[in-house]
């Protein structure tokens, strides 16, 4: 049995074992298989008999991170198989094919942070699914088949989100949010830093992937909202109005 079989914790000591006095500001020691869980359930389609999910994870990490991890990938990657593959077993979910979990350099990221991406290696069977989730998977095949191999070619520039504080200590500031994840919070090293006494050291992070932003709680005292709302993690949209303790924000896209 690996050794992120069972409780997390076993991933915690791992991680932090390899680490300790390694590299300053490290990923977080069970946000790895953390946000592996969440991408997994995120992910998740539901058919007629089964819920299948993505056996393809790509960890994207800080080059210094990556730089740091690559000598253990290999070892590191067999163990969070082990891990998804029990998950998997203990949520009752159906993986589309053997999990595959590897790590990838992004220039773009921040110290301390992650971006996940997932896929179907290969699509459920045709009678499993509802129609319309059979037309919606069968959409991103196309697309995927038909960018492959086409990273030259010119883009639409992507349009990019960004926060105004309405209400809070910090009133009145705007934060560009651009592309990778941004950790929000009362701690001097966080992308954007709050002064509010209500906000925890590392309260929330926001991640761009896939066109779309999503804010993401980190175990945050006093929570954070999204109209209202307490979440976990909610992917935003424009005008959406985020509290995080007595700091409330709009989020806007330009």
């Amino acid at each position: 049995m690996g050794v992120f079989s069972g409780l997390e914790g076993s991933l915690e000591k791992y991680i932090e074992g390899f680490f300790k006095g390694k590299y300053k500001g490290h990923v977080e020691p069970a946000e790895i298989a953390k946000r592996l869980t969440r991408e997994m359930r995120d992910r998740r389609q539901v058919s007629i008999n089964k819920i299948y999910v993505p056996n393809q994870y790509t960890i994207h990490l800080n080059p210094a991170e990556y730089d740091q991890i690559s000598t253990i990938a290999s070892a590191l990657s067999r163990e969070l198989n082990d891990y998804l593959e029990q998950k998997s077993f203990e949520k009752k979910y159906t993986l589309t094919g053997p999990p595959a979990v590897s790590f990838a350099k992004d220039d773009l990221m921040r110290a301390g942070c992650i971006r996940i991406e997932s896929e179907f290696s290969e699509a459920p069977p045709d009678d499993e699914l509802p129609k319309a989730e059979k037309m919606r998977l069968e959409q991103t095949q196309r697309f995927r088949l038909a960018t492959k191999g086409m990273a030259d070619i010119e883009k639409k520039p992507d349009s990019f989100g960004w926060l105004k504080i309405e209400e809070g200590p910090d009133q009145g500031k705007y934060f560009n949010l651009g592309k990778g994840t941004m950790l929000l919070g009362r701690r001097a090293g966080c992308d954007i830093v709050l002064s509010d006494s209500s906000v925890s050291r590392r309260h929330a992070q926001i991640e761009w992937s896939r066109g779309q932003y999503s804010i993401i709680d980190l175990g945050s005292t006093n929570g954070t909202k999204v109209n209202g709302v307490r979440v976990t993690t909610r992917i935003l949209k424009p005008g959406d109005t985020v509290a995080l303790g007595t700091t409330i924000c709009t989020f806007k896209v330009e």
